[in-house]
């Protein structure tokens, strides 16, 4: 049998035309049915040669073919003359190339090149298509015939252009986030314990051709990895694959890593972490090209952030007042400093150091040095929390004073420092000061004795001075004794040129025996001026006289009250009496720290946290007594400057009642003693109370300030 077969292909895979001249339709059919087996069997072929270029891509180039694909770069000209050589040196290889002939019409010439002894030849063409001018080595170097040329020997010359193979060149980049936690500043090179940090790893083709089957690897050692993002890891090690990267392309991974707490023995110095890449890839001749980096991440160094603050930065003058027991008399209050308490300051500040740890490492053992509490300052109230032997996050350090002041004045406290010593390394870290004003009247008062005109006769003479920025009033109290020989009107005389009217000046001068008291009141002192007063004496023997001192009462606004007092003499000879609250009232140069010779009726300021050394001067220190209301019942209430003697200057009648006070409270303490009666012991204490009451209440008057009675 004999079957005419007609098959066409249209529009791809058309179908076939078959004719028989025995088969008739019979064989017809069975072709149609055999060729749908086949196209369903091709179907799934053709979708696969499809697919396949786009799955090679994720490893291969497309364009890797030697004799088309390589990516060839310039490599410099020369022109050689018949018969001569020329070296070339690229990719680390030398070629040496010779003109070996030219043809008659000078369209052609033969080309040798030669390598590790190896010798080539090919003639390159002018006129002909562009493969026949050039020819390479091994996909190494290309030779390009570009003109030809005699010279005026008829030498011919062949002018060559040299390309050699372009290579890919692989370059990785590692960077990492820099963050800031708090005021903690964390570098791109740096960590924080169990805090995330971000790495981006760039990988680069920076070659001048394509590479194919680009992995990377990075090894990120102790750090842990949070969160894969599609990343293949296992063993501490991420892998990524990129395929074909074209020259001049950049691919890039980012994960999330985590630094391990830290054990807090290491010395955190001694803790890096480091983070590893590499990447490798072949060329078009399968040759390998690699890249690697790394980055280590170092610790931060301790933070100690230290602040100085003041709370109050200007204050006035103003008194406070002193707690006492029932059980005391005002006398017993001054024996027993050290238990009264402070309070109810109506002018006070706070100074407080504070040290914070900011950094994310314990600091131990620091060394603080901050200002001493300036003198014209006493210690109210002190308050510590934390300790420097450790300072963490958690456990910061303050150490905080109230203080009230003793003296008008702008007072400096000096900026404080803090060093320490971290795992061998020393650091120091340091605040700001502060400065506190104080307003008020500073009042000195200076007596001095000088011989006048000879005779005999000595100029006593009072120099007021207000050094403060406030105003006050003023009282002067000055006593002659007897024996001192003053002379009659001379105390008149003397306060005539004192800077003020005498008729501003309340003058009493009081005869009592044979002494003479020189008062002056009600005299305003501004800020900034003196006044002077004066008088004349003469004694049988100065060498053998004692002159007391005398004594200013002053007032201000506020309820701000105060006395001051001067030298005095002894047989003839100037003494110096200073305020010192540690020892508990007035004392004399050689026995400031001592108890002898401190005036007993002394009531003394609130003794600071630790005894400061009082200053010696020869002018006198004002001593502030400050008159509260009648509410305050069970209060001895004092300014917290250096505080006077009181008692003996009060009138007789509350000096009667404080003794009978005293004694009360004597008997009522030993009663209570032995009495175990709650009652009765009740009773003992409301008869102590009683007494005091009645001290008080006698001591609270209002109005100007006036000297004391004898």
């Amino acid at each position: 049998m004999v079957i005419e077969m007609t098959s066409y292909v249209a529009n791809s895979w058309s179908g076939y035309s078959i004719t028989s001249k025995e088969c008739g339709m019979k064989i017809r059919m069975n072709v149609i049915s055999c060729h749908t087996m086949i196209m369903k069997s091709i179907l799934p072929i053709l979708l696969l040669l499809l697919l396949t270029p786009a799955l090679a891509a994720a490893n291969e180039c497309r364009n890797d073919d030697l004799d088309t694909d390589v990516e060839w770069v310039g490599s410099g000209s020369a022109s050689i003359a018949w018969g001569r050589t020329y070296a070339l040196e690229t990719n680390d290889e030398v070629y040496t190339l010779r003109a070996d002939d030219f043809d008659s019409s000078l369209n052609a010439s033969a080309i040798s090149i030669e390598n590790k002894g190896e010798v080539r030849s090919e003639v390159l063409y002018l006129n002909l298509l562009e493969d026949d001018r050039y020819f390479d080595w091994d996909s190494e170097i290309k030779v390009e015939l570009t003109g030809i040329t005699v010279d005026s020997d008829k030498t011919p010359s062949a002018h060559l252009a040299f390309y050699r193979r372009g290579r890919p060149e692989l370059d990785i980049d590692i960077d990492a986030t820099s963050d800031d936690f708090g005021e903690i500043h964390v570098s791109s090179d740096q960590y924080l314990p169990e805090k995330e940090k971000t790495i981006t790893i760039d990988v680069r083709n920076t070659g001048e051709a394509w590479i194919e089957n680009v992995k990377l690897r990075v090894d990120i050692g102790k750090l842990e990895l949070k969160g894969y993002n599609g990343l293949e890891f296992h063993d501490q090690t991420i892998y990524k694959n990129f395929g074909c990267m074209e020259k001049g392309d950049t691919e890039s991974i980012n994960f999330t890593v985590i630094a391990p707490a830290w054990d807090e023995v290491t010395s955190p110095y001694e803790i890096n972490y480091n983070i590893s890449a590499y990447a490798e890839g072949v060329d078009i001749k399968d040759g390998q090209h690699e890249a690697n980096n790394s980055l280590t991440l170092t610790c931060t160094d301790p933070e100690i952030r230290v602040v100085k603050s003041v709370c109050y930065d200007e204050i006035n003058m103003s008194p406070c007042n002193l707690v006492r027991s029932n059980l005391y008399s005002l006398r017993e209050v001054v024996a027993c400093m050290p238990e009264a308490l402070i309070y109810n300051v109506s002018e006070w500040s706070i100074v407080e150091l504070a040290i914070y740890n900011i950094g994310f490492y314990p600091v131990r053992n620091l060394n603080i040095t901050d200002s001493p509490i300036p003198d014209g300052f006493r210690i109210a109230e002190m308050y510590e929390k934390g300790s420097p032997t450790c300072i963490s996050e958690d456990r910061p350090y303050h150490i905080r004073y109230k203080l009230f002041p003793t003296k008008p004045g702008t007072y400096t406290f000096d900026a404080p420092s803090v060093e320490a010593d971290f795992y061998g390394t020393n650091f120091s870290w340091e605040s700001s000061g502060v400065t506190i004003t104080v307003h008020g009247p500073d009042i000195n008062l200076t007596k001095t004795v000088a011989e006048s005109e000879g005779g005999g006769t000595y100029k006593v003479t009072l120099n007021l001075r207000n050094d403060g920025d406030r105003a006050a009033y003023i009282n002067l109290t000055d006593t002659v004794p007897a024996g001192a020989g003053y002379i009659e009107e001379s105390a008149e005389e003397g306060i005539a040129g004192g800077g003020l009217p005498l008729s501003e000046w309340d003058l009493d001068i009081c005869r009592v025996d044979d002494s003479h008291r020189i008062t002056v009141e009600g005299v305003l002192l501004p800020p900034g001026t003196s006044l002077e007063a004066s008088y004349l004496i003469r004694p049988d023997r100065f060498d053998e006289l004692d002159i007391p001192y005398a004594e200013v009462w002053f007032r201000a606004r506020n309820y701000y009250e105060g006395v001051v007092r001067s030298s005095f003499w002894e047989s003839g000879v100037e003494v110096v009496q200073v305020w010192d609250p540690s020892s508990g009232g007035w004392v004399t140069p050689d026995n400031e720290s001592g108890e002898a010779g401190v005036n007993e009726t002394a009531v003394p300021t609130p003794r600071p946290a630790e005894p400061q050394n009082s200053t010696q001067f020869k002018q006198s220190q004002q001593v502030l007594l400050h008159r509260s209301d009648g509410n305050q019942t069970n209060q001895t209430t004092l300014h917290t400057s250096q505080l006077s003697s009181i008692t003996d200057r009060l009138p007789h009648q509350i000096r009667e009642g404080m003794e009978w006070a005293g004694s009360a409270v004597e008997t009522a303490g030993k009663i209570a003693a032995t009495i175990t009666d709650t009652s009765l012991t009740l009773i003992a204490i409301i008869v102590a109370v009683s007494g005091f009451l009645l001290a008080f209440l006698l001591l609270r008057t209002g109005g100007p300030p006036v000297s004391p009675g004898t």
